[in-house]
């Protein structure tokens, strides 16, 4: 507990001096990772991950399959929803209060107070520990867009995964689809074979197939889940990812067999997305059913609706918050047929997100009744007796709930 104080106060001090704006530009971490002698350049095997969706699904299930496998496996993913070492994995496991504090530490100390944002030195810290540590493969996940996110600095890798893409953070990339594709195939380069996952129109494929003739890199034809596969995610998009994953993992082992296939899929699990929530405590009598899902985006919301559709329970009680760069009109739109009641719920700690007053403003002409809590506790208290409850809107939402139903670490 201690260490995990002087983490939180670390990095609360990184936040401060280092602010969390996005200003994409790989300069600022080049120099940085110069004078940690390139620790990126000393990787195990690098399979590098982006898109819009499931990128962190796709890297999860690929990482259970590898440790079934026999491999130890490091990762990196982006955000985390209750500690900052869920983004670090060192050889399967969650990195150590002390290793990520002892390194944070010398990080920021080689780095000198130069100008850097908080995801690059962060990015810096899992490269520096990566290739400190020994392990079979490095599992990347970009952080935002591809071309110049902080982990496109590496360069050295074996393979390339693109998931579903979609419309997110247009401010920082484009409003438009076809600039939206240029930025994730920027992780691309001619020499490293790619994976399309399947995208959820042809139009999305069209323009992924042609931005990647151009740059003219091998694209790997996706591999078909060993029958009778049961996955442990829900959600019929999360055979999209799977399919990925095998695919992914039947191009860098080659003899692997179908059944360690199998038990990783079934042994993978990913919180906060469309994730069952089983409670033993008495914070909720009312709802037999709680999902939640830490979706922000117009695909996310396509997701949610496809499988509410496919569970046909009804109507939902909704929990919903979200952070004030996304769109919640086109978000609650998509679900809206499902929604019976909605209580609106500022997200803890985030000054940047929309506050239920605002949210409530927005959606006043809309049949379902909607009301204002302050926080989550009082949210729950207002949900009625005979119907299933949703939780959703952001990632850093389902982090509150997660600490709020008593999972004080997460294991996956």
């Amino acid at each position: 507990m201690e260490f995990n104080n002087k983490i939180n106060n670390l990095l609360y001090s990184i936040n401060k001096l280092y602010p969390k704006y996005i200003d994409l530009n790989l300069l600022r971490l080049k120099k940085l990772l110069q004078k940690l002698d390139n620790p990126q350049n000393k990787l195990p095997p690098v399979i590098h991950i982006a898109g819009t969706n499931g990128k962190g699904s796709t890297l999860i299930f690929i990482k259970n399959i590898m440790e079934e496998y026999g491999l130890k496996v490091h990762c990196y993913t982006s955000p985390h929803l209750i500690h900052f070492n869920e983004r670090i994995v060192i050889s399967n496991k969650k990195i150590r209060d002390d290793d990520l504090f002892n390194t944070l530490n010398e990080v920021i100390k080689i780095n000198n107070n130069e100008e850097i944002t908080f995801f690059e030195l962060t990015t810096a810290v899992a490269l520096l520990i990566f290739s400190r540590k020994k392990a079979d493969f490095c599992l990347i996940e970009t952080g935002l867009g591809g071309r110049l996110d902080a982990t496109n600095i590496i360069k050295k890798k074996i393979l390339n995964i693109i998931t579903s893409i979609g419309l997110d953070h247009e401010e920082f990339l484009s409003p438009y689809l076809k600039n939206i594709v240029i930025e994730k195939c920027g992780i691309l380069n001619k020499s490293v074979p790619v994976i399309i996952s399947k995208q959820s129109t042809n139009y999305k494929s069209y323009l992924l197939r042609k931005k990647i003739k151009d740059i003219n890199c091998k694209i790997l034809k996706l591999k078909s889940i060993p029958k009778n596969s049961c996955l442990g995610l829900l959600g019929n998009h999360q055979k999209i990812n799977a399919k990925t994953a095998v695919t992914a993992i039947k191009y860098v082992l080659k003899n692997i067999k179908n059944e360690v296939i199998q038990n990783g899929l079934k042994k993978t699990i990913w919180p906060g997305r469309i994730q069952k929530i089983s409670f033993k405590n008495k914070l909720i009598t009312n709802s037999n059913e709680i999902l939640i899902d830490g979706a922000h985006n117009i695909e996310g919301a396509k997701i949610i609706n496809n499988h509410l559709n496919q569970l046909n329970i009804g109507k939902w009680n909704f929990i919903f918050g979200m952070m004030n760069n996304k769109k919640p009109e086109k978000f609650l739109d998509i679900i809206e047929s499902h929604i019976e009641k909605i209580i609106f719920v500022p997200i803890q700690n985030q000054k940047n997100s929309f506050q239920p007053e605002e949210l409530k403003m927005i959606f006043q002409e809309k049949k379902f009744e909607s009301l204002v809590k302050r926080d989550l506790k009082s949210a729950l208290n207002s949900i009625n007796s005979n119907k299933p409850l949703f939780i959703t809107g952001s990632l850093y939402l389902m982090g509150e709930v997660l600490k709020l139903f008593s999972f004080k670490e997460l294991d996956f």
